[in-house]
């Protein structure tokens, strides 16, 4: 096991990158991750870690779940771990770790989720936990979608991110129709007067579901070139539902075809 380094001052420079959740000091190609659940996901990729932050009390945690520590691990008791805006936030465990990368658009395979402007990170890093629950396995995002990559997204993914592979796109109509020239077909979830009810629609074996932005819905342009419109019957009462949990409800009916 690789040598554990006490910290008893945050300013230490060595661990910088865990100390400020509002201004980064981590390098563009790196974020910081945090809690067990997203570590235990980590463990099982390939993915390179620099360092870990944690208390002493998951010591034993480390050594159980990951089967090749190559990386320095930094400790500090509980009163200095709550100076980084709070011991319960983080669980008292953060590492440092490579940002995973986007896939190309031929790496595309199965049923995929596209993301059309969410600007919400818990609502990107639910939907992200939700795919993996519904063995989706590709996810697509626009220029105006938060990246599913940053810290909070990755937390609030519980770790799912990492068996997720995603497609970053500056041209989402043109990727659509390609997809659509691919067999895919685009389904859109829209409150739209000729939308389908989603309990009477039975998903085809390539689909593309698109979820909207939270206060804007798709863009034009998108439901315009859908294949379906595709709505979920809700009270009068409630003009819509959070874009995550519309998406949950979606992905649910989609595996029962």
């Amino acid at each position: 096991m690789q040598e554990i380094i006490e910290i008893n001052d945050i300013s230490d420079v060595r661990i910088k990158e865990f100390i400020s959740l509002r201004k980064s000091l981590v390098d563009e190609n790196q974020v910081v991750v945090e809690s067990k659940n997203v570590f235990k996901k980590l463990f099982s990729t390939n993915i390179k870690i620099h360092k870990v932050f944690t208390t002493l009390e998951h010591l034993d945690f480390l050594k159980q779940n990951c089967k090749d520590i190559d990386f320095p691990i930094f400790t500090a008791n509980n009163e200095v771990m709550k100076e980084i805006v709070g011991h319960k936030i983080h669980q008292g465990m953060l590492a440092l770790i490579d940002k995973p990368k986007y896939i190309n658009f031929e790496d595309i395979k199965g049923n995929v989720v596209v993301l059309n402007g969410l600007t919400s990170p818990e609502n990107v890093g639910s939907i992200v936990r939700s795919c993996a629950a519904f063995n989706i396995n590709t996810l697509i995002i626009d220029e105006k979608t938060c990246s599913p990559f940053i810290r909070r997204c990755i937390r609030v993914s519980t770790g799912n991110l990492f068996n997720i592979k995603v497609y970053k796109t500056n041209t989402l109509v043109s990727d659509l129709i390609k997809l659509q020239t691919h067999g895919y077909k685009v389904l859109t979830t829209a409150n739209h007067e000729n939308a389908i009810s989603l309990h009477k629609f039975e998903f085809p074996k390539k689909s593309a579901i698109v979820i909207g932005s939270e206060g804007f819905g798709a863009q034009q342009e998108v439901i315009d070139l859908s294949d379906e419109i595709l709505k979920i019957d809700i009270s009068e009462e409630v003009t819509s539902l959070n874009a995550a949990i519309a998406a949950s409800i979606v992905f649910f009916q989609m595996a029962k075809s």
